[in-house]
């Protein structure tokens, strides 16, 4: 159960648990007394330690090194007005974005470098990098600076420090500059550091003891639902924190807020454990949640430490029920469909919540597919470094097998993992006002023998009209018309709670999944009632009944969005490659296709090709009631 019983016995047990830290039940107690000050919490070497950096990075060193020497002399970019106003005048986030971003990457990779080596070879790049950070008036991206600045503005506002993902990342990536270099900038050039100290009190500090208004804090009533904002920014606030505040009174107080801003986050989650914002930001939300946890327990000595509970097993359990074969996921919501396995990231959670299913995933991933930890974003040096040192214990360990599990169930989230013979279905009821949520309850992903065959389209590159509701479900790949959907009447389905499904159930015995969809359509479509069967065989083929009821005849197209040309040269028969036929009634539903170029959209990440592709089987007739029985098979 989420809900953990409270008790409280700080004066007898020397640790706390996750649940007790979660509820808030820290409140006036002195967490100052518990907290390792002065840094010596921090578990890497010094930068001077060239025996300790050595036995660190091991295998890795002269990779790290040689990923630094691609930015000796670099030359750093500067973000233009025109920049930032790009994304005001057509939408483009990335003219601004992708500059600040590359800069991270070049600083951040000379630092590790620097550290690798010792030898002072990449420190006036490093000291440029961090001059030029702090010449420039906001650490946040163009996309994310008009909607938190009070202003409006597109340009960043010097008066309004917003705290935010990439900006966090940013503060994070100079605070472990500071903290590494410091004794030497002021050697080097005088007043560097303490500019730099400076910067990152005001820019991250500051903002965040004296503002509860961001929405990703989830303290305002508007904002009780925060996304994955609220972990990646939280892990963020309390790096920095750890690294340059040395006032135990400060100290805690940013702690204990970090603290209730997480709990406000896993309060709002479903409780059976599902990341309802899709595979991808699952990294973003439980691998940062998993950050946090282990500075808190750092800073505390391990006072404040994670004693284990089933929610947290489940959140991590997802990742791997997720994931189809390989580097495909089943990547309903804004995530693509096929990422890399992060293995260290799962390793370091299993070790966290006693996984044994995602500790021999994690394993089998990093043995079959490999994990390069150089090649990661250093601006968040810890995550970085800590997925680094997860890499080099797994490859010290055996890859004992792994057979993920044939049937995941999450009843709250209504989403539904299941395997049989040669096929994986993921399918989902639910309604339309998750996180990062496309329109698409009762939509399905399904795989035969490891290949793609419904798909989900996935997110297309982000822009100034991605999050505006206005906009959003009127792109293709956002709204049910874009996935395994039926199209009622001429009506798409809704946005918001109200459009849900309801009686969903799943089987595991049967491989079955059944969810009525009507209430996911407006009230003007006229459904009473648009019931979803999926049955997955023994042999690995689909079997789909749709069985519905209208208030008045309307005609209806069934949408299936597949990655390969669709062969309709036969009639109620569609050849989808790969020797798979999708069978359906020929007198009831007439077929045609749709090709959708997707080359240059970001949709896929290229994973599906130059194209996708989108059936639409029509109804002849517009029958109040019936049913259509489509089949996916040898």
């Amino acid at each position: 159960m989420r809900k953990i019983a409270i008790c409280i016995f700080l004066a007898l047990l020397p640790l706390i648990s996750l649940g007790q830290i979660l509820r808030g039940i820290l409140g006036s107690r002195d967490l100052s007394s518990m907290l390792v000050m002065d840094q010596k919490w921090v578990p890497y070497p010094d930068y001077s330690d060239r025996a300790g950096w050595d036995g660190l990075l091991g295998q890795y060193k002269e990779s790290v090194i040689s990923e630094g020497e691609r930015y000796l002399d670099y030359q750093w970019q500067i973000s233009k007005a025109s920049d930032y106003l790009e994304y005001q005048r057509t939408g483009d986030r990335y003219k601004q974005e992708d500059k600040i971003r590359g800069n991270g990457k070049a600083l951040s990779c000379l630092m590790l470098a620097e550290l690798a080596e010792g030898k002072g070879r990449f420190m006036d790049d490093i000291m440029d990098g961090v001059f030029l950070f702090c010449e420039m008036t906001s650490w946040a991206v163009t996309a994310h600076i008009g909607f938190l600045q009070q202003s409006g503005m597109t340009l960043p506002d010097y008066r309004d420090n917003v705290l935010a993902l990439y900006q966090g990342n940013f503060s994070q990536m100079l605070s472990w500059a500071w903290y590494f270099f410091h004794h030497e900038f002021d050697q080097l050039a005088r007043g560097l550091s303490e500019r730099l100290a400076y910067e990152i009190r005001r820019r991250e500090l500051d903002p965040f003891l004296e503002r509860d208004d961001l929405n990703w804090m989830g303290f305002l009533p508007e904002f009780s639902r925060p996304n994955n904002w609220n972990p990646w920014c939280n892990s963020n606030v309390l790096i920095c924190f750890m690294l340059l505040e040395n006032d135990p009174v400060r100290l805690s107080a940013a702690l204990e807020k970090c603290i209730r801003s997480l709990d406000r986050y896993l309060d709002s989650l479903p409780a059976d454990g599902a990341c309802d914002e899709g595979p991808v930001y699952w990294y973003s939300s439980a691998g940062n949640l998993l950050g946090c946890l282990e500075c808190l327990s750092l800073i505390t000595g391990g006072r404040l430490g994670y004693s284990g509970n089933a929610f947290v097993r489940s959140f991590g359990d997802y990742i791997a029920h997720a994931n189809i074969v390989g580097d495909w996921q089943a990547n309903f919501s804004d995530a693509v469909p096929s990422d890399k396995v992060g293995s260290p990231t799962l390793f370091r959670f299993a070790g966290l919540s006693g996984s044994e299913l995602l500790h021999k995933f994690a394993l089998h991933s990093y043995h079959a597919d490999g994990y390069n930890p150089v090649d990661a974003n250093w601006t968040t040096f810890y995550r970085a470094m800590e997925n680094l040192r997860a890499c080099k214990t797994m490859g010290a360990l055996p890859d004992n097998g792994y057979t993920p599990s044939d049937f995941a169930w999450y009843p709250v989230t209504e989403l539904c993992f299941m395997r049989s013979g040669k096929g994986y279905l993921a399918v989902k009821g639910g309604h339309n006002h998750e996180r990062h949520n496309h329109n698409d309850v009762g939509s399905c992903i399904y795989f035969y023998d490891g290949r793609p065959v419904l798909v989900d389209a996935g997110p297309a590159t982000y822009n100034s009209k991605t999050f505006d509701k206005r906009y959003r479900y009127k792109m293709w790949n956002n709204s049910s018309d874009g996935h395994n959907l039926p199209n009622i009447g001429g009506f798409a389905q809704g946005y918001g709670y109200e459009f849900k499904a309801i009686g969903t159930v799943a089987s595991r015995k049967s491989k079955k999944f059944v969810t009525d969809i009507a209430g996911a359509y407006p009230d003007s479509a006229g459904v009473e009632s648009w019931v979803l069967d999926y049955r997955l065989l023994k042999d690995g083929s689909l079997d789909i009944t749709e069985t519905f009821r209208l208030h008045r005849p309307a005609p209806a197209v069934l949408h299936f969005l597949v990655p390969s040309r669709p062969d309709l040269s036969g009639p109620g028969r569609i050849g989808l490659g790969g020797g798979l036929t999708l069978r359906y009634d020929a007198k009831a539903l007439k077929a045609s296709f749709e090709e959708i170029p997707v080359t240059g959209t970001g949709i896929g990440w290229e994973a599906f090709g130059p194209s996708l592709f989108n059936i639409s089987l029509s109804a002849e007739t517009a029958p109040q009631k019936g049913s259509y029985h489509i089949t996916i098979r040898k």
